[in-house]
């Protein structure tokens, strides 16, 4: 997995997480089907506290030909209390005053940063389908009830 690459080049003894599972994957390594959701890898404690130059992950994402995408205020925000809820990230909220989503071709999911200035923090695994609701959020959809009780 290329995100894994970004994981290493954020540093090994800053940041180390264990490979997302798929649900329905094989014991035996057989990959899931296409339509399974990732489950994001726990974060570590000791790596959500740290930052480092943005430069780092960016420049990991490049070397992949992946794309490096600035979130908006509101996307930041719903990303803030993700992280917040999420019972998989460390208790409070992440560092920052904005959020990027890195992203590598051909995987549905992404890792979203938490941005302080000049420094990359709070790395969050996410999947694709929390993808899909961060962009409805940056278009301002909203879902609306229909046919009543």
């Amino acid at each position: 997995m290329i995100l894994k690459s970004v994981f290493l080049a954020f540093g090994i003894s800053v940041f180390a997480l264990a490979t997302p599972a798929i649900a329905g994957d094989d014991p035996e390594g057989a990959p899931a089907a296409p339509e399974a959701h990732v489950a994001p890898a726990p974060v570590d404690p000791s790596v959500a506290s740290r930052c480092i130059s943005v430069s780092v992950p960016k420049g990991a994402i490049a070397e992949h030909n992946g794309r490096w995408i600035e979130l908006t205020k509101d996307q930041w925000q719903f990303l803030r209390g993700v992280y917040a809820m999420n019972p998989q990230t460390p208790p409070g909220l992440p560092y920052g005053d904005r959020a990027v989503l890195a992203q590598i071709a051909g995987d549905a999911g992404g890792l979203v940063f938490f941005i302080d200035g000049d420094k990359a923090c709070t790395p969050m695994p996410v999947p694709g389908v929390l993808i899909e609701m961060m962009n409805a959020v940056a278009t301002g959809d909203i879902n609306h009830e229909t046919g009543g009780l």
